[in-house]
């Protein structure tokens, strides 16, 4: 199965089999046990001496009986009677040596937690790995280049408070051995590629605020002249010769960067909203397409090792267990079509979240802010972050865990900040004692520089050299010139070439045509099985159906459509990805694009077999066959949202698509859609393909189930209300009603020499109403394309309504007095009531028109003032729609109407106002419907 590697099984082992393999007798295996489970307890990790358990005072093992006193109770042993037990078997090991020794190893200022796991190699390898550390500790390559490191880490944060006082920079002070931990990790990875020079390694890094600035700065070469630049109130981006559209940018501590740290090693940062974790499923999907893209890891056909690509995860302590992203996102790591070989979890834990102590019972209530990960049963290391050494060391036992695992694991760092939340914040209103010890100790940079005796004259060379670096850098603001939109957009190293700014003048017809030979091929493949396949007798019957359809070429369904669009951009050479709850099968039972082995369980997914050897098809444009990847999500919508929108990213040449299993699930995913989905483009210049699915319609399923929210997304989109739409809005909002639409929608997604998120109201009802069908010649007819705004087909010849250049829209209809404008589904409620009331009256038929507007957003003026033109007679103009007064797409239609097609008598035609989408009550939900078709036709001035 394309994407598809499996998952990580339990292995649940017995521990007394390790026992005897040991060697140990089991007293000696009960202390050890006891130190490797609960030493963490024990450990010095806060470099505040708040929150330890114990003081230094414990190390004192002289006085054996105190000692033994002190650390019984939190081991659960009891150490004195272990010592003066008398073993079965004679042991050459001394007792009191023995607890020594594993006290060093468990319980100093890097601390573990691994018993927990469920596989007995992985809890093997850890403690062989700790043993090793700790004889043979690695020291630093060159310790100074670490103080450097340090020194320089906070001398930035210096200049920033002197040179820009009124600037919330969200500054590393307290915490500056994370720049040691990445600077490791980046070390690993150049060391990992001399070993394996096939492929360039990657890491990437996902965080908020804190300690940005300075990664960005001192270990991803971002120029200082830029960030200056934008300390400077000015732009990121070079955007004169795009004056007719509005990039926004974003603020300091959202800047990202891409860049080669070397030939074998790329990093990219990505930009993050200020909603904490938001970026934490980004990252994985991101590494996801990465590896689609490369065809590597889970999408090698042959070698389904581990991936060189990092996903790093930096977090608050805080934000690590208050935020339910970070639950669901951890819930993806070992689903199938979703791992990304384990990712590391770095969580800065500052130990303040805000104002709040991050402390168990007061903002958490978890005993460690890295509590979540043991849900999917991935290890932990805690680390004192006063101590450089260790965190480098915890960064090679992550790092190296993940390289033989492929799994998760995170690394609690112990740190503090100096300052408040930002720089121009007062800690002390809510936390005095941690801010008087913060403020009597001297900045770790400098005491670490003190522990490896560098001269005080060293320590200013280092200091006044980087001031004067970042002094020249700022006196070469004005000259600096930001990176061109172009430049940025079209970045052929991350998958972005030939991919162009869209016009900001017009609104361009794509021609997304299909001849039709490949497309009854596409169609063939996509209903066939392998021969000894046991399908569902029920499938089969939908398959039999497909083939009557697509053979005859009438009467093309809803899915039908889809599955041409998705095996049509497959053959010209691109990926398709959806995503979403039991989007195989599909919420309604109608996609079918993943069937299984009735007696197996096997999975089979007929597009990936296009190529056929016993075919006489090549691939269409292009050299190569993409691949269709069905994912089966959890039951989430933010982190499956987020984690589509970073596979989006990677790429021009993979069509991602999330499904909701019902519209009004996107709620849950709100702040993807706010912060990422809607703005990403102006904000950070990233161009997004996501497709979002969102089932609609009034069909009496009450308040929930019923609505997408299509007035959110009107409301999001930067669509003019006052001049004429482009290409360039931040996303396209379609409300289809045929297959054929639906079908050129998604190949326009694709065709387009730009990328723009989609937002479909997609169907329920008309999934399998008999009127919402669409024949074969829609979607092959020469240079045919999505259609804006369905005229009414009895006035026109509908076939034609799909081709770029339409024969007869130009010519004038008299008899139209009036039109009625819709979107969706409510079209077909209308067109059935029409012909109810005036079916055997051609004269009152003829009279009134049924317009669909099929993309709302860019708003297709000009096609609407075609229709205008068209009907010169209609004196009623009429916008009718399902949704209450307050919801659907009525706020967005009418203002341009009055301001653009200059109309300013629309009358509405509605549900009124209300709190909730729907009722739940049938008998008002069907008077609902009655009225609204009465008042319509109504309107129209025209008698039963």
């Amino acid at each position: 199965i394309f994407g598809n590697t499996n998952p990580f099984r339990l292995n649940i082992d017995d521990w007394s089999q390790h026992g005897h393999d040991n060697g140990l007798p089991d007293s000696y295996l009960l202390v050890k046990q006891a130190f490797q489970k609960r030493g963490h307890l024990l450990c010095r990790l806060d470099p505040l001496s708040l929150a330890n358990f114990t003081d230094d005072s414990i190390d004192n093992i002289d006085d054996f009986p105190q000692f033994s006193q002190k650390l019984s109770p939190v081991l659960g042993v009891d150490l004195n009677r272990f010592v003066e037990h008398e073993e079965p078997i004679t042991s050459s090991v001394d007792k009191k040596d023995f607890i020594h020794h594993q006290y060093s190893l468990y319980c100093g200022s890097i601390g573990y937690e691994f018993k927990h796991l469920l596989s007995l190699d992985e809890q093997n390898w850890f403690e062989q790995q700790i043993e090793h550390e700790q004889k043979n500790p690695r020291s630093f390559d060159n310790v100074e280049s670490v103080a450097k490191d340090l020194l320089i880490t906070e001398t930035l944060d210096h200049f920033l408070a002197k040179k820009f006082q009124s600037i919330k920079r969200y500054g590393c002070e307290g915490a500056e051995t994370m720049i040691i931990f990445i600077d490791e990790l980046l070390r690993l990875l150049r060391q990992n590629n001399n070993n394996n020079d096939e492929t360039m390694n990657e890491i990437i890094i996902g965080m908020a605020h804190r300690g940005r600035l300075n990664l960005l700065l001192n270990k991803l070469h971002y120029p200082a002249e830029a960030l200056f630049h934008k300390l400077h109130g000015r732009e990121e981006f070079n955007f004169q010769q795009n004056r007719k559209t509005m990039i926004i940018g974003d603020v300091l501590s959202h800047l990202y960067t891409q860049i080669e740290l070397d030939s074998n090693l790329m990093a990219t940062l990505l930009p993050n909203p200020s909603h904490l974790e938001v970026v934490a499923p980004v990252i994985c999907g991101y590494s996801r397409g990465l590896m689609m893209n490369k065809r590597i890891g889970p999408y090698s056909e042959s070698d389904k090792k581990l991936s060189n690509i990092l996903p790093l995860q930096i977090h608050g302590d805080a934000s690590f267990t208050g935020q339910g992203i970070i639950m669901e996102t951890l819930a993806l790591s070992n689903v199938e079509h979703y791992m990304t070989n384990g990712s590391l979890h770095l969580v800065v834990n500052n130990q303040v979240g805000y104002t709040t102590p991050s402390r168990m019972h007061q903002s958490r209530s978890s005993l460690y802010c890295t509590d979540p990960v043991k849900m999917i049963h991935a290890p932990v290391i805690h680390v004192n972050g006063e101590h450089p050494d260790l965190v480098a060391r915890a960064a090679r036992l992550a790092y190296n865990y993940r390289q033989t695992f492929g799994k998760d694991i995170a690394i609690n760092l112990v740190c503090f900040r100096r300052w408040g939340h930002n720089e121009l914040d007062d800690p002390t209103f809510t936390n005095p004692k941690m801010y008087e010890k913060i403020q009597s100790r001297k900045s770790i940079p400098y005491s670490f520089a003190e522990k490896i005796n560098m001269s005080n004259e060293k320590i200013t060379e280092i200091v006044d050299e980087y001031n004067q670096m970042l002094n020249e850098s700022l006196g070469k603001v004005d000259g600096y010139k930001p990176p061109s939109v172009s430049m940025i957009i079209s970045n052929e190293k991350s998958g972005w070439k030939n991919i162009q700014w869209p016009s900001d003048d017009r609104i361009t017809k794509w021609n997304t045509s299909v001849p039709d030979s490949i497309l009854k091929h596409i169609g063939r493949v996509s209903t066939q099985s392998p021969d000894d396949w046991h399908l569902h007798k029920t499938l089969k019957k939908i398959f039999d159906d497909r083939s009557a359809r697509f053979n005859s070429g009438k009467n093309l369904d809803w899915a039908l459509a889809e599955a041409l669009a998705f095996g049509s951009l497959l053959y010209q050479g691109y990926d398709v990805r959806i995503s979403g709850q039991d989007v195989g099968r599909g919420t309604f039972s109608q996609r079918h694009c993943m069937i299984v082995d009735q007696s197996t369980n096997d999975v089979y997914v007929p597009l990936n077999n296009l190529a056929d050897e016993h075919q006489d098809y090549l691939p269409w444009k292009n050299d190569h066959i993409g691949q269709l990847e069905v994912c089966n999500s959890i039951l989430s919508e933010e982190a499956v949202m987020a984690y589509e929108y970073g596979l989006s990213l990677t790429t021009s040449n993979i069509l991602a698509i999330w499904e909701a299993q019902f519209g009004d699930f996107f709620n849950c995913a709100q702040s993807i859609i706010d912060t990422l989905v809607s703005s990403g483009e102006g904000k950070w210049l990233l161009q997004s393909s996501l497709t979002l699915l969102l089932p609609n319609g009034y069909d009496g399923a009450g308040p929930e189930h019923t609505s997408a929210r299509l007035e959110r997304f009107l409301q999001l989109s930067n669509s003019s209300e006052t001049e004429i739409d482009s290409d360039n809005v931040n996303w396209s909002i379609i409300y289809p009603t045929t297959p054929a639409q639906y079908f050129h929608s998604l190949r326009r997604q694709m065709i387009r020499p730009y990328r723009k998120p989609l937002v479909v109201m997609a169907p329920k009802i008309l999934l399998r109403h008999p009127r919402c069908q669409s024949n074969m010649e829609d979607l092959s007819l020469e240079r045919s394309h999505f259609v804006p705004v369905l005229d009414d087909p009895i006035h026109y010849t509908q076939t034609h309504c799909f081709q770029i250049d339409p024969i007869d829209m130009t010519k004038t209809v008299p008899s139209v007095k009036s039109i009625i404008f819709c979107s969706g589904k409510h079209y077909y409620t209308l067109e059935k009531e029409r012909e109810n009331l005036f079916g055997n009256d051609r004269e009152k038929l003829s009279s009134i028109a049924i317009v669909r507007i099929e993309e709302l957003c860019p708003f297709p003026a000009a096609e609407l003032m075609a229709i205008l033109k068209r009907y010169p007679n209609a004196q009623n103009l009429i916008w009718s729609q399902e949704e209450h007064r307050n919801m659907g797409a009525w706020t967005f239609i009418e203002p341009r109407f009055r301001n653009i097609l200059h109309q300013s008598k629309l009358h509405y035609n509605g549900r009124e106002h209300s709190e909730a989408p729907a009722v739940g009550i049938p008998i008002i939900h069907r008077k609902e419907i009655e009225t609204i078709l009465s008042k319509t036709f109504d309107l129209c001035q025209l008698s039963k």
